[in-house]
């Protein structure tokens, strides 16, 4: 009866912990991808108990207010088939975030303003804005930017892996034959598309551009710009990493870089990059299919195996770790101009953050590691917040 007892007090403290911390942080993650079938396919509906990184209960259960769900669409060819067949599947996505919010009215609502996340955390309601990955879906029509504006979108990162027809990618694609670079930086066409993003009020993501794409998007932007997912390259040599002297011009343009809990942009192991590009290369090799897609390949015994053996020879990183990245930004630009993303159900996870369901962790290892309730504050929500009020705010005519 005397172990019962303990038990029982101890859960109860858990779980006013648990209500404290929610209480307390706003926490929003600035980078969450979905499947093509989510909402569709009913283990990808949020609502049920699933598998994903990310679903309604694993956010309630680790302190995850909400975050971007992301319509990514993969880079393609550069041409009006290749362009219509992006903004189609755009839409796919859009209309199931959309879908998810109608579902669920009780349980989470769709923000479009920093005013509507405050009133979702008042509300005790989760909460899902929308966020844009790769510029690639607008093709060349300029207006696009408005259309997907009006559907919910309030960030757009330019470009993922490969280059696109508006800036050159961090990471060039093999399959596309990409050079090193294709533009120097920003086309033409990117140079309107900044523009045009400021004119709407949509925030400007750097992340997984160039070092010359991101450096020309800062100088050129009204607004301040984010890195919506990218770690610090001094702490983690890696080309999808944002080097610190970009990092202080996002930070004297008021802008704000995203740490991103992806293991292999958190900590280099090139043994364990090589031996999941090896792993993914067979994956495609055994089904014929062109690209990696998340959502397919990585329900396959054959891959769950290969990546079972890969994290026992090479572990991932840990929070230490993914902190290392906070703390760098915060000695080099000061405590407002960093936040957090995890980039699941995009690759993202680390060792005690794997799901939402143990964002509380992050929350708490901030706190060991010094860093006081108010700056823990800003780095969860309130600078993003700020960045985003910033831009729908000062709209630039």
């Amino acid at each position: 009866m005397g172990f019962l007892f303990i038990r029982y007090l101890v859960i109860i403290f858990l779980i006013s912990c648990s209500l404290q911390l929610r209480a307390e942080y706003l926490t929003l993650d600035s980078h969450i991808d979905i499947p093509f079938d989510f909402m569709i396919n009913p283990e990808h509906d949020p609502g049920n108990d699933t598998e994903m990184q990310v679903d309604f209960q694993k956010m309630l259960e680790g302190n995850l207010d909400g975050g971007f769900f992301i319509v990514y669409v993969g880079q393609s060819e550069l041409n009006k088939n290749g362009y219509q067949e992006a903004k189609e599947k755009a839409i796919i996505k859009f209309n199931a975030i959309n879908k998810m919010v109608e579902k669920y009215p009780k349980k989470i609502v769709l923000v479009k303003s920093p005013e509507e996340v405050y009133k979702a955390k008042r509300d005790k309601k989760l909460f899902a804005a929308i966020g844009i990955e790769n510029g690639y879906v607008i093709g060349e029509d300029i207006e696009l930017l408005k259309y997907y504006y009006d559907l919910g979108a309030r960030y757009m990162t330019l470009s993922h892996i490969g280059h696109n027809q508006i800036s050159d990618s961090s990471i060039p694609k093999k399959s596309l034959n990409n050079d090193i670079e294709m533009h120097g930086g920003l086309s033409s066409f990117g140079k309107i598309t900044v523009k045009k993003m400021n004119e709407l009020g949509m925030m400007i993501d750097i992340s997984h551009v160039s070092d010359k794409s991101a450096l020309q998007v800062i100088k050129l932007s009204h607004h301040p710009v984010i890195a919506s997912h990218s770690g610090a390259r001094s702490v983690a040599n890696h080309p999808r990493n944002i080097p610190d002297n970009i990092i202080r011009e996002i930070a004297k343009k008021g802008g704000v870089v995203q740490v991103v809990a992806f293991s292999s942009y958190v900590k280099v192991n090139k043994k364990r990059t090589e031996s999941i590009i090896n792993l993914r290369d067979s994956i495609l090799t055994m089904t014929g299919d062109n690209n990696f897609i998340p959502e397919k390949h990585m329900k396959l015994i054959e891959y769950k195996n290969g990546m079972d053996k890969i994290d026992i020879e090479f572990p991932l990183p840990g929070i230490d770790s993914f902190i290392d990245h906070i703390d760098h930004i915060v000695d080099l630009v000061g405590i407002d101009y960093v936040g957090i993303s995890s980039d699941f159900g995009g690759g993202g996870g680390i060792e005690g953050w794997s799901n939402a369901s143990q964002t509380f962790n992050i929350t708490n290892s901030l706190l060991l590691r010094g860093y006081s309730k108010d700056e823990v504050k800003k780095i969860w929500s309130e600078n993003f917040l700020r960045v985003w009020k910033n831009v729908s705010n000062n709209v630039i005519n």
